[in-house]
């Protein structure tokens, strides 16, 4: 398959797709995730937003089951 408007084929989507929904997935993570109390929910969803898959790199390492980092 290839866009061709843009000129991107299947293994560029995949480069595309792949951290957008890693990052979608991030977010909908921390959204339910119960142990992280409502100011740091949203420094996480920041990070996320602004610094993507490095913010969800640190989200998953530091943050996902603990409440006191960052």
């Amino acid at each position: 398959m290839n866009l061709s408007f843009i000129n991107i084929g299947t293994t560029e989507m995949l480069y595309l797709l792949v951290p957008i929904l890693l990052v979608v997935y991030t977010i909908y993570h921390i959204i339910t995730n119960d142990n992280i109390p409502g100011d740091k929910r949203i420094l996480w969803i920041v990070a996320v937003v602004l610094f993507n898959v490095i913010g969800c790199i640190f989200y998953w390492w530091f943050g996902k089951d603990k409440s006191n980092n960052i």
